[in-house]
């Protein structure tokens, strides 16, 4: 089976990072995979380069000025290259696939990554155009949950394929240590909550004093580096936050947390958690997007509301102060994740998926 995977973006997100996980199980399976992207080139594109994965890129500028001549180049590649479906992240992407691919009868499955993407007139245009998609996947029933409050009384074929991570070897077992160490991996972005975290370790250290020392690592990069530098600065924390930028091996990283955070505004249904959990590290996230559906609150994490740096300050000290309860949610998450979020078991779901899509064209809801 022939599939083309096209991504509105070739950046380091994690939408882009679970795709060029997922091709390798994919092809062991027999799938024949092609990339494409709308932007111009950039992560994605070099490790498909450097894997033998064939690939195209599109060249939207930022601007998309340029949008009639990507449209062009688009049906091209539909024309040259023989496929059988199309899955397809973003919403520019999945229009360009609505009337572009659809009328030459290639099936289209638009992937959803999120239910905080839905804004403006987005709701509107799904609406009007869901009959030019063959299937949606969600990657959360939270996401699911945001299609059918759209769609209402004529909900299409969607269904739920949780993101897989890698498995690895067992962790280091976690131990008490003088400094307790405290991360994040997510890209500097407003929404992944950093100002929350940083209050949060305010009032941590104004609670804690000199009882416990800790740092908190923060794993990757983005426009609010500076805003962020300037806030560590200004809550005195230069002696507790680092800013790592991006790192290549961050399970290596992740290794050295004691406590993983994830203090989002909004989430659709975040790797970095599973691999944190997989890694075996305690995690605290807030309670987004398709975070309940992997955390149960006490037993393999702890979640509180985003936005809220007291609640969030309270969870971080339970955890510091209690190890054995740290130790028990982080062997408990990773087992959760092994049994549940593998890649294995997301690119055989993908495939059944697929197949049912290419054979029958329709399907009902699950």
């Amino acid at each position: 089976m022939c599939v083309l995977i096209f991504l509105s973006s070739s950046g380091r997100g994690g939408r882009e990072l679970n795709t060029i996980r997922l091709i390798p199980y994919l092809q062991e399976r027999g799938m024949k995979i092609t990339v494409v992207v709308l932007d111009c080139g950039g992560y994605v594109t070099q490790w498909c380069c450097n894997n033998g994965v064939n690939y195209h890129f599109l060249g939207l500028w930022p601007g998309k000025l340029n949008f009639i001549a990507v449209a062009w180049r688009f049906f091209l590649i539909i024309i040259k290259t023989k496929i059988d479906l199309i899955q397809v992240y973003g919403f520019t992407a999945s229009m360009l696939c609505r009337f572009i691919a659809r009328p030459m009868g290639v099936r289209v499955v638009v992937g959803i990554v999120g239910a905080g993407h839905f804004t403006g007139v987005r709701p509107l245009y799904e609406r009007l155009t869901q009959k030019m998609v063959n299937c949606y996947v969600a990657n959360s029933l939270a996401g699911k949950n945001k299609l059918l409050q759209i769609f209402r009384d004529y909900p299409p074929w969607i269904d739920v394929i949780y993101n897989g991570v890698p498995g690895i070897k067992a962790p280091p077992p976690l131990v008490e240590k003088n400094c307790f160490t405290i991360g994040t991996v997510a890209n500097l972005r407003p929404e992944k909550g950093y100002d929350v975290m940083l209050e949060a370790l305010a009032q941590v250290k104004s609670d804690l004093g000199e009882r416990i020392i800790f740092k908190y690592l923060i794993v990757g990069d983005g426009a609010l580096r500076k805003a962020l530098t300037e806030k560590i600065h200004y809550l005195g924390l230069t002696e507790q936050v680092y800013l790592l930028g991006m790192v290549e091996n961050v399970t290596e990283v992740i290794y050295k947390f004691d406590l993983f955070v994830l203090p989002s505004y909004t989430e659709g249904f975040p790797n970095a958690l599973l691999e944190a959990m997989m890694a075996g590290r305690c995690v605290i996230a807030t309670n987004v997007g398709g975070v309940p559906e992997v955390i149960e609150d006490g037993y393999n994490g702890l979640m509180v509301e985003p936005g809220n740096p007291e609640e969030l300050s309270r969870a971080i000290k339970k955890v510091i102060l209690n190890h054995q309860l740290q130790k028990n949610m982080a062997l408990r998450g990773r087992e959760v994740v092994c049994k549940n979020f593998t890649l294995t078991r997301q690119a055989e779901e993908t495939i059944r998926v697929w197949k049912a899509v290419y054979q029958e064209g329709k399907g009902v809801s699950q």
